[in-house]
């Protein structure tokens, strides 16, 4: 497991790369699969909804080791830092394509015809608003760490208190009351968001103390030791998921929706952070990658965005999601998120080869 030119390290690429591979089966099943298949008595639909909820948080907490790792490495001060006006600009564009990928209308001055429900949906908060916000507070972190003298992972633990304390509170909370929906779609689902900033932001912040930690203790994660801790820490987690669930049971409603509420994170961090602990033991015996899931991992973005549109569409194109939504039966669902799994696959190999061919064109015109 070894880092390259650009300080990657392997077991994290994998990381993206599983995490993209189960977003996009993950939307695709759900995009196809007919309501009379959604049933807990099937076996494939039993599997297949609970590992849904850990898509998400694996994909947030990767953002956030990955950006913070690459912030870090070069151990700058913030003002010379290169990386913080790249973040800056990657965590605005981030929120920029989110927005994009659910524009309401066809012309982007035309607005005469879009309904309440379209305004929803734009302003709702999906992956890529909340990735992007999650970069922008990262950097803020690292500023007032810098500034105020204070370690970047105690300020970054404080937050993530202070997220997991009042979730539940906020989760309550009608926004609108007080903010226009552009604004309150961040604070929770009330609107119809899908990652508000309770508690998502968790898993980013989680990710980023991962990140800090990989550049203070260089190759740490070549160790065994580092995949064990990991490992322990994932599992006592989710050993806290199943105490908060049985003390609920015993709980007045009030507490018990709060206890479910934290349970819930503990078991989505827990997961996530054992998962890391089990793929970077497993790099560190291979000994070798296939390199199209490594490419993968480099990717995610473009991945993100061409699936979501092949699926679902866009202002100016139509889903698939038009024509065959919810219509296909276990095996037809299963066989197509398999074709759409090859095709992002095969986008990667054109990518990269893109890449070389423009690569050997630079290098002949250096000669």
């Amino acid at each position: 497991m070894q880092k390259n030119k650009k300080n990657r390290i392997l077991y994290l690429d994998v990381m993206r790369a599983f995490a993209v591979f189960m977003m996009i089966q993950g939307h695709t099943v759900d995009t196809f699969l007919a309501d009379k298949f959604r049933s807990s008595d099937s076996l494939f639909y039993f599997l297949w909804y609970n590992q849904r909820g850990f898509t998400a948080p694996i994909f947030m907490f990767t953002a956030g080791v990955v950006f913070t790792y690459l912030l870090k490495i070069g151990k700058y001060n913030f003002s010379e830092n290169p990386r913080v006006k790249k973040g800056i600009k990657r965590g605005f564009s981030l929120i920029a394509i989110g927005y994009l990928l659910r524009f309401p209308t066809e012309r982007i001055f035309d607005f005469r015809f879009v309904t309440p429900e379209k305004w929803s949906s734009f302003f709702s908060v999906d992956a890529l608003h909340l990735i992007g916000f999650g970069l922008l507070f990262i950097i803020m972190l690292v500023y007032l760490a810098d500034k105020f003298r204070i370690k970047f992972t105690t300020l970054t633990f404080l937050f993530i208190a202070m997220l997991f304390i009042v979730t539940p509170v906020i989760k309550q909370i009608i926004f609108t009351n007080y903010f226009p929906e552009y604004i309150a779609a961040y604070f929770n689902n009330k609107t119809g968001s899908h990652f508000p900033f309770f508690p998502w932001l968790i898993y980013i912040f989680a990710g980023s103390i991962l990140g800090f930690y990989l550049t203070n203790k260089e190759n740490i994660y070549k160790k065994k030791k580092f995949s064990y801790v990991l490992g322990s820490l994932g599992i006592s987690m989710i050993g806290m998921f199943f105490i908060l669930s049985y003390i609920k049971d015993y709980e007045f409603e009030g507490n018990s929706i709060r206890l479910y509420s934290y349970s819930i994170i503990f078991l989505r961090l827990g997961y996530v952070i054992l998962l890391n602990g089990i793929v970077s033991l497993i790099i560190r015996k291979s000994k070798s990658i296939p390199k199209i899931i490594v490419e993968t991992g480099r990717h995610t973005l473009i991945l993100y965005i061409v699936h979501l549109v092949m699926l679902y569409g866009s202002a100016w194109s139509l889903g698939l999601n038009y024509l065959y939504a919810r219509s296909f039966n276990t095996i037809e669902t299963i066989l197509t998120a398999i074709v759409m799994l090859g095709l992002m696959l095969m986008l990667v190999i054109a990518i990269e080869k893109i890449k070389k061919i423009k690569r050997i064109k630079l290098a002949i015109e250096n000669i």
